[in-house]
């Protein structure tokens, strides 16, 4: 009979301790806790210590030969090593107001020596297309070149801060 008892005791407990971590679970859930711990890729900064880009190329851009397509490029570090920017063309119908945050119409961009790098989001599949440009700026214009032939691609010029 006592071993019935302690047996009965200890189920009550273990039925305490599963129901007590499942509301736990639940409220951290709740709260945005993904159930993974940190990676040691996880970079964070605070914002005084996150780097800054390049002020030449930080800016809103408009093409000179098409001045229906705009560029910005954000000085908003994503802590990957890259910077957000986006890009519409109101030629094709699309317009600021209609990219989703970080989908379509959004890349993540940052300087490779004289290279500048982009990768752009496709909202479809999530997948990214990469682009790269041999790039030069001058006051207010902005110029991507190919990197493979050094033939001018691009002139871009400033049209305001983002």
């Amino acid at each position: 009979m006592h071993n019935k008892r302690l047996i009965l005791i200890c189920l009550i407990a273990a039925l305490a301790v599963a129901i007590a971590a499942t509301v736990l679970l639940v409220v951290l859930s709740r709260s945005g806790w993904s159930g993974s711990g940190p990676s040691t890729n996880d970079v964070y900064y605070y914002e005084d210590d996150a780097p800054h880009a390049d002020p030449e190329i930080v800016g809103m851009w408009q093409n000179a030969q098409n001045p229906q397509w705009f560029k910005v490029y954000y000085d908003d570090y994503d802590g990957d090593g890259y910077y957000w920017g986006k890009e519409w063309d109101e030629a094709d119908d699309v317009f600021e107001e209609d990219l989703g945050y970080h989908g379509n119409g959004w890349f993540r961009w940052r300087k490779e020596g004289k290279n500048l790098k982009e990768l752009h989001t496709m909202d479809i599949s999530g997948a990214t297309v990469p682009k790269q440009w041999r790039y030069k700026t001058k006051p207010d214009s902005l110029l991507l070149y190919s990197p493979e032939n050094k033939k001018r691609c691009d002139r871009f010029g400033r049209v305001g801060e983002p």
